[in-house]
This record gives C-alpha cells, sequence and structure tokens, in this order.
C-alpha cells in the first residue's frame, strides 16, 4: 500500500490537486480505490467490478494524456445497476430483467471520453 494515498481525497477537488500538485497517477489512484472496495468488503454493495486488469489499463492509457484535454482526467466513478456498462449485467436488482448490454449508457459514454474511470456496477432497490 502506498501510504501517501492512504488518505487521498477521493473529491474532484481532491483528485485534481493529486494529478497536478502531488504528481499521483491515474494507475495509483486505481490501485487505491480497489484497495478501499476490499477493506470495506460489503458485498452488498458492488453488483460487478470491471477487471482489475482492464481498470489498469484505462488508467494507463489515460497517463498517456493530459488533464487539459479531459476535464475528467482519472477521476473513478460507480454506476447504478439500472445504466448499461457494455460488458457488464444490467439487472436493476431483478433477475429476470438481467441482460448484458454490448454499448454502454450515452451518459456512461459521456463520462468515460471525458477521461473518468468506471468501477463497476453498485446494488440498488429494485428498478429504483
Amino acid at each position: 500500500m502506498n501510504r501517501s494515498l492512504e488518505n487521498l481525497n477521493l473529491t474532484l477537488q481532491g483528485l485534481r490537486r493529486a494529478y497536478r500538485r502531488d504528481g499521483v497517477r491515474p494507475t495509483a489512484v486505481i490501485e487505491e480505490v480497489l484497495r478501499r472496495i476490499a477493506a470495506y468488503d460489503d458485498p452488498a454493495i458492488w453488483i460487478h467490478l470491471v477487471p482489475r486488469d482492464a481498470l489498469l489499463a484505462r488508467a494507463a492509457e489515460l497517463e498517456t494524456a493530459t488533464m487539459a484535454d479531459l476535464p475528467l482526467y482519472g477521476v473513478p466513478f460507480a454506476i447504478k445497476d439500472n445504466i448499461d456498462l457494455a460488458g457488464a449485467p444490467t439487472s436493476a436488482a431483478c433477475p429476470a430483467f438481467a441482460y448484458t448490454p454490448t454499448a454502454s449508457a450515452p451518459v456512461v459514454d459521456r463520462l468515460i471520453a471525458a477521461g473518468a474511470v468506471a468501477i463497476g456496477k453498485t446494488n440498488l432497490d429494485q428498478f429504483a
């Protein structure tokens, strides 16, 4: 664990400061997010996590860009399970409704295009 990231502020302002002033890289942020998810260890929160290798590949891809080009550079985000993420199951908490979309919802595509990193899908009340 990188002790300097243990207290990383994951707000937009905190991440911008970490990237600009402290030289933190998106791969380190994703590693810290995954560490925090594992440490919290509540299976009722996450329905699906994007595989670690895919998250780190996305973060590494961002490291070839700049914050000036991507307004949400390296910002991790979660997606409620009633919004589509390509390749991740969507169920809206109703197993009979479940499917795996081939395309993400436009809002997810826009966040990713702006430099954000989709961590996975989170739980919700049925069809909420």
